[in-house]
């Protein structure tokens, strides 16, 4: 699966024995997870855009999910221009959790403006019920050539203590996400800025997808940062070239799906986010399946797994 193009054919074979295989799981693992933590999703198997907000909300509500995550730029756009974010919300009854938010933290230049910017997102985000911010920093090239880390300590540390304190000003947690193609995605970047930030205002929270991909140890890591997760994106990677950037429908890739969500159980009540599914989108008419279809197959593994949905 790794290595070759999936067609639609493929990921609904695959699916199918992924159902399958999770209904002969053995009953004491379903019962493990039956009737905890609520599931949300963010909505980028839709798209990024303000345009993927609606049908992502249609879908989500469709499949029961419990809250969904979208861009500060995109509450921003239809609070601004398209006549309000909250009513589009509460048409389909799922309501925002968190906001996907970034800023510069290698040009202090560039900081400057994006805070002005996260401070808006976040007033909005506040306003419109949301608790949390997911917070990814950004500054580098998507390849990172030429990018060290240690050469960028100080602004790097600073940059995101900054951040979480716009954050924690308005009243929301602010959990930082690593991210490939970003200042922090490896492993070693990973434990380096956790170790070094005012976990006062920055906590975590774990894309375990992007963990894997970036070659680290996602069930370390998370189980080394427990106390501080308050947010996480499940995401399943498989590789290759697959029409999802190399991410997969939740239990068709690599990571340890089942591992992880039993260390979270321990940690969710304190959380104040949410557990959430992701999948991200490639390029369009690239994706194997329709948004519903591919949200489906991680919605029937969590629920074959004993995780419950909306009615």
């Amino acid at each position: 699966m790794a290595d070759k193009n999936l067609n639609r054919r493929d990921f609904i074979r695959l699916s199918g024995m992924s159902c399958a295989s999770s209904l002969i799981l053995p009953s004491f693992i379903k019962e493990e997870f039956a009737k905890k933590s609520p599931i949300g999703a963010t909505f980028i198997l839709w798209g990024y855009g303000p345009d993927s907000l609606e049908p992502a909300l249609k879908d989500m509500s469709a499949l029961g999910f419990h809250g969904f995550e979208t861009f500060g730029q995109v509450i921003e756009e239809w609070e601004t221009k398209r006549g309000g974010f909250k009513p589009v919300v509460e048409k389909y009854g799922v309501p925002i959790i968190s906001a996907f938010c970034n800023t510069n933290v290698l040009d202090p230049a560039k900081g400057k403006e994006d805070l002005e910017k996260l401070a808006r997102w976040c007033k909005l985000t506040k306003d419109n019920g949301g608790k949390v911010i997911e917070y990814c920093p950004s500054g580098t090239t998507n390849n990172r050539k030429g990018y060290d880390y240690k050469e960028h300590k100080t602004n790097l540390i600073e940059g995101m203590n900054n951040a979480a304190k716009v954050a924690t000003d308005h009243g929301l947690v602010c959990a930082l996400h690593p991210h490939t193609g970003t200042p922090v995605e490896t492993e070693e970047e990973v434990y380096f800025v956790m170790e070094n930030l005012d976990t006062r205002y920055m906590k975590f929270g774990p894309d375990v997808g992007q963990l894997v991909k970036g070659g680290a140890d996602a069930v370390k890591i998370v189980k080394d940062f427990m106390p501080l997760i308050e947010h996480v994106h499940l995401k399943d990677y498989a590789g290759g070239d697959n029409g999802y950037l190399g991410y997969s429908p939740l239990g068709q890739g690599k990571v340890d799906l089942v591992k992880i969500l039993k260390m979270l159980e321990d940690r969710r009540g304190k959380m104040a986010g949410m557990i959430m599914f992701e999948l991200d989108a490639g390029r369009k008419g690239q994706m194997p399946l329709p948004e519903f279809e591919a949200a489906k197959i991680s919605h029937d593994y969590l629920k074959n797994l004993g995780y419950k949905f909306k009615a």
